[in-house]
């Protein structure tokens, strides 16, 4: 006798059925959003990193970077915070507005590349905002891992851009 089979009088599969089917087509729609889901946590990463570096909360920053962080610069998790500190310190507000972000899945890493433009001391509300000469670009290679609590930076590398290019 089949596992499932018809009602004969409805002509339906029981219900018993349907919902394993349900439960079948659900299970399918996230293995296959799993790619997508990843991308917007570091996506999500990024721009909490800069959220927090508005507010110069250097542990919503820190929070993003992996135990393990070492860079081609020669620095470490605990010299990096101190950069971050360092700049976070600084008198005077900061905003940064990152104006693009792509990433390429390559599980378990990821590269990212974000774009972002900081602004110190003045109060801009919007990019629409910023007047160049008052801002400085950037073009962030961020190498993320996936951790046990998440997606990670492992290693990064960022070098000056345009101001321009980014407004």
């Amino acid at each position: 006798m089949p596992a499932f089979s018809l009602d004969r009088r409805s002509g339906r599969l029981p219900r018993a059925a349907f919902c394993m089917a349900l439960f079948l087509f659900a299970l399918m729609a996230v293995a296959c959003s799993k790619k997508q889901g990843d991308e917007e946590l570091i996506r999500q990463a990024v721009a909490e990193a800069a959220a927090s570096a508005g507010e110069k909360d250097v542990s919503g920053v820190i929070k993003q970077l992996s135990k393990d962080y070492h860079d081609d610069r020669g620095l470490d998790y605990r010299a990096v915070k101190g950069v971050i500190f360092g700049e976070l310190i600084k008198p005077g507000n900061v905003k940064v507005f990152v104006t693009a972000v792509s990433v390429e899945l390559k599980p378990p890493r990821a590269i990212a590349v974000a774009k972002a433009v900081l602004v110190r001391g003045k109060d801009v509300k919007s990019v629409k905002d910023i007047v160049p000469q008052d801002a400085d670009a950037y073009k962030f290679t961020l190498l993320f891992k996936k951790e046990e609590n998440g997606w990670k930076v492992f290693d990064s590398s960022w070098e000056s851009v345009s101001v321009a290019g980014l407004l």
